[in-house]
Protein backbone atom coordinates (compact mmCIF):
# COMPACT_ATOMS: atom_id res chain seq x y z
CA UNK A 1 0.00 0.00 0.00
CA UNK A 2 2.85 2.12 0.84
CA UNK A 3 4.36 2.00 -2.27
CA UNK A 4 1.25 1.80 -4.64
CA UNK A 5 0.14 5.69 -2.60
CA UNK A 6 3.88 6.86 -3.18
CA UNK A 7 3.43 6.07 -6.87
CA UNK A 8 0.61 7.57 -7.69
CA UNK A 9 1.35 11.00 -5.60
CA UNK A 10 4.83 10.67 -7.52
CA UNK A 11 3.25 10.09 -11.12
CA UNK A 12 0.50 12.83 -9.94
CA UNK A 13 3.20 15.06 -9.89
CA UNK A 14 5.06 14.54 -13.04
CA UNK A 15 1.65 14.59 -15.02
CA UNK A 16 1.25 17.80 -13.85
CA UNK A 17 4.95 19.39 -14.96
CA UNK A 18 3.66 17.62 -18.53
CA UNK A 19 0.34 19.88 -18.26
CA UNK A 20 2.77 22.60 -17.97
CA UNK A 21 4.95 21.79 -20.42
CA UNK A 22 1.89 21.39 -23.02
CA UNK A 23 0.72 24.51 -21.57
CA UNK A 24 3.61 26.56 -22.44
CA UNK A 25 3.25 24.88 -26.03
CA UNK A 26 0.08 26.76 -26.53
CA UNK A 27 0.46 29.66 -24.29
CA UNK A 28 0.29 32.25 -27.60
CA UNK A 29 -2.17 30.67 -29.57
CA UNK A 30 -5.18 32.44 -30.67
CA UNK A 31 -4.05 35.76 -29.79
CA UNK A 32 -3.67 38.71 -31.86
CA UNK A 33 -0.03 39.61 -32.61
CA UNK A 34 -0.91 43.14 -33.63
CA UNK A 35 -1.48 44.63 -29.97
CA UNK A 36 2.12 44.62 -29.17
CA UNK A 37 2.11 47.91 -31.31
CA UNK A 38 -0.80 49.62 -30.02
CA UNK A 39 -0.68 51.63 -26.70
CA UNK A 40 -0.14 50.47 -23.03
CA UNK A 41 -3.65 51.44 -22.28
CA UNK A 42 -5.41 50.16 -25.64
CA UNK A 43 -8.58 47.58 -24.30
CA UNK A 44 -7.50 44.98 -27.14
CA UNK A 45 -3.90 45.47 -25.83
CA UNK A 46 -5.15 45.22 -22.03
CA UNK A 47 -7.30 42.06 -23.31
CA UNK A 48 -4.77 40.07 -24.49
CA UNK A 49 -2.29 41.19 -21.79
CA UNK A 50 -5.00 39.73 -19.44
CA UNK A 51 -5.62 36.73 -21.42
CA UNK A 52 -1.65 35.92 -21.09
CA UNK A 53 -1.58 36.88 -17.69
CA UNK A 54 -4.07 34.04 -16.77
CA UNK A 55 -2.45 31.52 -18.63
CA UNK A 56 0.88 32.20 -16.91
CA UNK A 57 -0.73 32.09 -13.51
CA UNK A 58 -2.29 28.82 -14.83
CA UNK A 59 1.12 27.72 -15.82
CA UNK A 60 3.22 29.13 -12.38
CA UNK A 61 0.50 27.70 -10.34
CA UNK A 62 0.78 24.11 -11.50
CA UNK A 63 4.41 24.14 -11.36
CA UNK A 64 4.61 25.93 -7.48
CA UNK A 65 2.24 22.86 -6.76
CA UNK A 66 4.93 20.32 -7.99
CA UNK A 67 7.36 21.88 -5.76
CA UNK A 68 5.17 22.48 -2.53
CA UNK A 69 3.88 18.50 -2.91
CA UNK A 70 7.47 17.44 -3.21
CA UNK A 71 8.64 19.27 -0.11
CA UNK A 72 5.53 17.61 1.82
CA UNK A 73 6.45 14.35 0.35
CA UNK A 74 9.68 14.47 1.83
CA UNK A 75 8.60 15.74 5.38
CA UNK A 76 6.10 13.04 5.47
CA UNK A 77 7.48 10.07 4.04
CA UNK A 78 11.28 11.15 4.11
CA UNK A 79 12.22 8.71 7.29
CA UNK A 80 10.51 5.90 5.64
CA UNK A 81 12.59 6.68 3.00
CA UNK A 82 15.94 7.00 4.87
CA UNK A 83 15.18 3.48 6.04
CA UNK A 84 14.28 1.94 3.60
CA UNK A 85 17.16 3.18 1.32
CA UNK A 86 19.39 2.35 3.96
CA UNK A 87 18.71 -1.15 4.73
CA UNK A 88 17.82 -1.84 1.51
CA UNK A 89 21.62 -3.03 0.65
CA UNK A 90 21.75 -5.27 3.35
CA UNK A 91 18.44 -6.96 2.88
CA UNK A 92 18.47 -7.59 -0.77
CA UNK A 93 22.54 -9.02 -0.40
CA UNK A 94 20.54 -11.94 2.41
CA UNK A 95 18.29 -12.63 0.24
CA UNK A 96 20.57 -13.25 -2.64
CA UNK A 97 22.65 -15.33 -0.43
CA UNK A 98 19.99 -17.38 0.68
CA UNK A 99 18.14 -18.09 -2.76
CA UNK A 100 22.21 -19.09 -4.07
CA UNK A 101 22.27 -21.45 -1.42
CA UNK A 102 19.17 -23.12 -1.79
CA UNK A 103 19.99 -23.19 -5.15
CA UNK A 104 23.54 -24.73 -4.47
CA UNK A 105 21.47 -27.43 -2.84
CA UNK A 106 18.96 -27.93 -5.44
CA UNK A 107 16.24 -26.59 -4.34
CA UNK A 108 14.37 -23.40 -5.10
CA UNK A 109 13.20 -21.17 -2.78
CA UNK A 110 10.32 -19.23 -3.82
CA UNK A 111 9.40 -17.52 -1.28
CA UNK A 112 12.92 -15.47 -1.13
CA UNK A 113 12.49 -15.04 -4.73
CA UNK A 114 9.13 -13.46 -4.19
CA UNK A 115 10.62 -11.36 -1.04
CA UNK A 116 13.83 -10.44 -3.34
CA UNK A 117 11.82 -9.30 -6.18
CA UNK A 118 9.35 -6.94 -3.95
CA UNK A 119 12.22 -5.29 -2.28
CA UNK A 120 14.12 -4.23 -5.63
CA UNK A 121 11.24 -2.92 -7.18
CA UNK A 122 9.96 -1.35 -3.67
CA UNK A 123 13.69 0.72 -3.70
CA UNK A 124 13.13 0.58 -7.81
CA UNK A 125 9.52 2.44 -8.00
CA UNK A 126 10.70 5.73 -5.75
CA UNK A 127 14.04 5.68 -7.03
CA UNK A 128 12.73 5.72 -10.74
CA UNK A 129 9.94 8.11 -10.12
CA UNK A 130 12.23 10.66 -8.81
CA UNK A 131 14.83 10.45 -11.75
CA UNK A 132 11.43 11.03 -14.20
CA UNK A 133 10.51 14.08 -11.73
CA UNK A 134 14.06 15.57 -11.86
CA UNK A 135 14.32 15.32 -15.78
CA UNK A 136 10.76 16.12 -16.70
CA UNK A 137 11.50 19.61 -14.31
CA UNK A 138 14.30 20.51 -16.11
CA UNK A 139 12.31 19.96 -19.12
CA UNK A 140 10.05 22.55 -18.05
CA UNK A 141 13.28 25.22 -18.51
CA UNK A 142 13.15 23.80 -22.11
CA UNK A 143 9.21 24.22 -22.69
CA UNK A 144 9.55 27.86 -21.56
CA UNK A 145 12.62 28.71 -23.90
CA UNK A 146 11.01 27.04 -27.10
CA UNK A 147 7.19 28.56 -26.39
CA UNK A 148 8.44 30.96 -29.23
CA UNK A 149 8.28 34.17 -26.86
CA UNK A 150 11.76 35.38 -28.39
CA UNK A 151 9.93 35.12 -31.73
CA UNK A 152 6.72 36.74 -31.71
CA UNK A 153 5.84 40.18 -30.19
CA UNK A 154 3.30 39.01 -28.00
CA UNK A 155 6.84 37.96 -26.27
CA UNK A 156 7.62 41.32 -24.56
CA UNK A 157 4.27 41.40 -22.75
CA UNK A 158 5.55 38.41 -20.77
CA UNK A 159 9.30 38.85 -21.45
CA UNK A 160 10.20 39.02 -17.16
CA UNK A 161 7.35 36.44 -16.40
CA UNK A 162 9.03 33.82 -18.57
CA UNK A 163 12.14 34.61 -16.93
CA UNK A 164 11.48 34.25 -13.30
CA UNK A 165 9.65 30.59 -14.30
CA UNK A 166 13.13 29.90 -16.61
CA UNK A 167 14.80 30.58 -13.31
CA UNK A 168 12.41 29.00 -10.83
CA UNK A 169 12.57 25.62 -13.56
CA UNK A 170 16.35 25.64 -13.30
CA UNK A 171 15.73 23.94 -9.90
CA UNK A 172 17.14 20.57 -9.36
CA UNK A 173 13.36 18.71 -8.19
CA UNK A 174 14.18 15.55 -5.78
CA UNK A 175 13.24 14.11 -2.66
CA UNK A 176 15.34 14.87 -0.34
CA UNK A 177 15.65 14.24 3.94
CA UNK A 178 18.48 14.07 6.69
CA UNK A 179 20.23 11.19 5.47
CA UNK A 180 19.08 10.52 2.16
CA UNK A 181 20.32 10.74 -1.14
CA UNK A 182 18.76 12.39 -4.08
CA UNK A 183 15.84 9.66 -4.55
CA UNK A 184 17.45 8.83 -8.34
CA UNK A 185 17.74 5.82 -10.19
CA UNK A 186 22.21 6.38 -9.34
CA UNK A 187 20.84 5.79 -5.61
CA UNK A 188 19.00 2.61 -6.88
CA UNK A 189 21.68 1.50 -8.58
CA UNK A 190 24.39 2.05 -5.62
CA UNK A 191 22.39 0.87 -3.73
CA UNK A 192 22.21 -2.54 -5.87
CA UNK A 193 26.18 -2.69 -6.23
CA UNK A 194 26.52 -2.99 -2.74
CA UNK A 195 24.01 -5.43 -2.63
CA UNK A 196 25.90 -7.48 -4.74
CA UNK A 197 29.57 -6.51 -3.60
CA UNK A 198 28.44 -7.84 0.33
CA UNK A 199 26.99 -10.87 -1.50
CA UNK A 200 30.07 -12.22 -3.53
CA UNK A 201 31.69 -11.78 -0.16
CA UNK A 202 29.18 -13.81 1.96
CA UNK A 203 30.17 -16.37 -1.02
CA UNK A 204 33.55 -16.08 -0.90
CA UNK A 205 33.65 -16.79 3.01
CA UNK A 206 30.98 -19.76 2.82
Amino acid sequence: VYVYIQFHVLLHNYYLLELVILSFGVIFDGLDVGVAYLPVRDERRIAVQRTLNKRMERIVTWHNSVFKSIAKISKIQGAPLVYQVMFSSAAVCLMMYQIADKLDNGVVDILFIMLFSAATIQLWVPCHLGTMLRNKAFEVADACWHCGWHETLLGRLLKTDIMIVMVRAQQPLSIKFTGLPNLSLETFSSKMSSAYSLFNMLRQYN
